[in-house]
């Protein structure tokens, strides 16, 4: 057996792998929504495996099978970026998130005429490589904003998503090394984490099946959350967290998710993000000597971007209309 041989073998093994955690992971849990933004991320790489490697080792490959390379390429990142907001306790894919795919579906359905002398070789590539890093650092900043939110396994798998996927876009952009053969690594490296941390990564759904409290039960918990919220202002502490509230009220972390979606009507980030905003609402109206971006930070928010996001979601405008119409209506 060549050198040529092995490699055709490593780079194979590397894309039924990603295809088995693309079918394994939709099979593992049908109802849950992370483990199938999960299964997108390892089906399109698993697909974008097989095309660097039938271009590698044939000297001919169909148009067809190279666009659908690059189709599955672009739904990398928009896998990622959901797949990571998708661990927020309370997230819900909304239509809107569709519009992440519009580039896919569109390479998908123009296979058959984008060719690489007359799209990919003057702009395609530069869009394509653009796209990728774009989508990359957006969800790690994402990452990292909301990385309390993240259990211990979470966070490690979080991570160790995130590096691989950002060396497969740093080898393929390079050309630092054979393509497939170092995605098909990383997919190794994937799998080998996977097996050792399956039921801690993706074993919590079933623990809320088996959540079954009485209403009264959620309705104590869900006093004893706002008395503690509200009497001790730990929102104004950027870093506290659901498991900071677990250790306080002696309640494990999932159940106290569970009573925030249950009881409460909306996930931690937005209730602590809620009494936030309340209080920089009477900042912003009562100390005008104060910056917006200083006002966030004495409110509890990491950063200006965070507080903006948080401040038109609630109140429907920004900060800074939100002030000059006070002032307007003083």
């Amino acid at each position: 057996m060549g050198t040529r041989d092995l490699f055709l073998i490593i780079c194979s093994i590397g894309a039924v792998q990603s295809l088995f955690w693309g079918i394994y992971l939709i099979v593992f849990d049908k109802r849950s929504l992370s483990t199938k933004l999960l299964a997108g991320f390892f089906l399109a790489l698993a697909i974008r495996i097989i095309k660097s490697t039938l271009w590698l080792f044939y000297d001919e490959v169909h148009l067809i099978i190279l666009n659908l390379g690059f189709a599955a390429h672009l739904a990398i990142g928009p896998f990622l970026l959901l797949y990571l907001r998708s661990l927020e306790r309370e997230f819900e894919m909304r239509k809107l998130y569709f519009l992440h795919f519009i580039p896919v579906v569109a390479v998908l359905t123009l296979s058959t005429v984008l060719q690489l002398e007359t799209f990919w070789n003057i702009g395609g590539y530069t869009i394509l490589a653009a796209q990728s890093v774009v989508y990359f650092l957006f969800a790690a900043y994402w990452f990292w904003n909301n990385r309390g939110q993240f259990t211990k396994k979470e966070m490690e798998w979080s991570t160790l998503l995130l590096i691989g996927t950002g060396m497969v876009l740093g080898a393929y952009f390079t050309n630092y090394i054979s393509g497939p053969l170092f995605y098909a690594v990383v997919i190794y490296i994937f799998s080998f984490y996977l097996l050792k941390n399956l039921t801690a990564l993706f074993g919590k759904t079933k623990k809320y099946k088996n959540i079954n409290l009485s209403k009264s039960r959620y309705q104590e918990y869900g006093n004893k959350i706002k008395s503690h919220i509200d009497d001790n202002t730990p929102y104004l502490d950027h870093d506290y967290t659901l498991g900071s509230l677990s250790e306080d009220l002696n309640i494990p972390k999932h159940l106290l998710s569970n009573v925030f979606s249950e009881e409460l009507g909306m996930s931690f980030t937005d209730f602590m993000n809620s009494r936030r905003i309340e209080i920089a609402k009477e900042k912003l109206i009562n100390e005008s000597h104060l910056t917006v971006s200083s006002i966030a930070y004495d409110s509890g928010f990491n950063t200006l971007s965070s507080f903006n996001q948080a401040f038109k979601k609630f109140v429907k405008t920004t900060p800074s209309k939100f002030r000059e119409s006070a002032k307007a209506s003083a």
